[in-house]
């Protein structure tokens, strides 16, 4: 039945109504899970949880989760229409998927880690709607057996592929392993070439995104240059007085005597030491600071990718008929 169609029936209203309360009760089920779930799971491997992840109190509903519902709801309402009379095992299938990926995206963004336990979950779910759409010839999903196994393959080499470009270029890993996991789980679902629009797809809202954050960041920069500005030219434009140009004077000599006073007093005070040559010994503080500062640079330069995967696999889903239409329509270009 059209989509449209479906709307104006009893059915369709009836649904309506239970996707809206379905987006909201499964986005709290899947908040209070990820607060319940162990802490070890949101970590990296032999890596100690902190103190935020053994307090249970991960993410909140009342914060994010409101927005998530909405998402939700939309989404399956989406994937209702896609999928009403007679399909209705590939509706609370879906439904369960966008659920996962739900929480996926969460913990990705926030924790930057992708739990093999949502993976694997996705991965038996996925496999389960293949088989039973193959069983039934329905075709919606997959047209031959190898289908499946041909979507995760090619999901899984392409987040690999893009690891090693990113070795390649950058001298480090472009995709974590959770995200190539992610990706052979999404091809069990999508199969081939969906597979193909699921990446594109992934690629296309994963650029999106880096742009408006990109923009985001000029303007704020901007804004705050422009508010400093004025500030700086009022302090340039203010006559020295005297006072405090012979203090400028005589502060080099008050220095020196007091880095003197220091080497006499043994290191007594707080100032540095000097070596025979005469050079100022650097604390070990200081010379760990270039090491620090290069790994505090590597951890805030990782984008989170999972998102945008489990957000492709949702348009997917969701899209289905519209996607290949616009695919259909462009190959007819040429």
């Amino acid at each position: 039945m059209q989509p449209l169609q479906y709307l104006t029936t009893a059915g369709g209203m009836i649904w309506t109504a239970a996707c809206v309360l379905l987006g909201v009760l499964l986005t709290w089920l899947s908040y209070r899970l990820i607060n319940r779930i162990p802490a070890a799971w949101l970590c990296d491997y032999n890596e100690t949880p902190s103190a935020e992840l053994l307090s249970g109190k991960r993410v909140s509903f009342t914060k994010s989760g409101i927005v998530m519902s909405i998402v939700a709801a939309a989404c399956l309402f989406a994937c209702r229409l896609q999928f009403n009379r007679g399909f209705d095992i590939y509706f609370i299938v879906f439904a369960l998927i966008i659920v996962v990926c739900l929480m996926i995206a969460v913990c990705d963004l926030k924790y930057t880690i992708i739990p093999d336990q949502f993976t694997v979950a996705l991965a038996v779910l996925g496999l389960s709607i293949s088989i039973y759409d193959l069983i039934r010839g329905f075709g919606i999903l997959h047209k031959a057996w190898w289908s499946p196994l041909a979507g995760a393959a090619l999901g899984a080499g392409a987040m690999i592929l893009i690891d090693l470009i990113g070795m390649l270029i950058y001298k480090r890993t472009g995709m974590g392993f959770g995200d190539v996991k992610l990706f052979a789980a999404v091809g069990l679902i999508t199969g081939f070439p969906g597979t193909i629009l699921a990446f594109i797809i992934s690629m296309i809202t994963g650029m999106l995104f880096f742009i408006g954050i990109l923009l985001a960041a000029k303007i704020i920069g901007k804004k705050a240059s422009a508010e400093t500005e004025p500030a700086d030219k009022a302090d340039s434009a203010k006559p020295e007085s005297p006072i405090s140009a012979a203090s400028a004077e005589t502060e080099p000599a008050d220095k020196q005597e007091a880095v003197k006073a220091a080497s006499a007093d043994d290191g007594a005070g707080g100032l540095p030491r000097q070596d025979e040559t005469g050079d100022v010994q650097q604390s070990s503080a200081e010379e760990e600071a270039p090491e620090q500062q290069e790994e505090q640079k590597k951890g805030g330069s990782y984008l989170a990718f999972g998102p945008y995967i489990a957000l492709a696999l949702v348009c997917y889903l969701c899209f289905y008929d519209l996607i290949y239409r616009l695919v259909e329509s462009y190959l007819n270009l040429f």
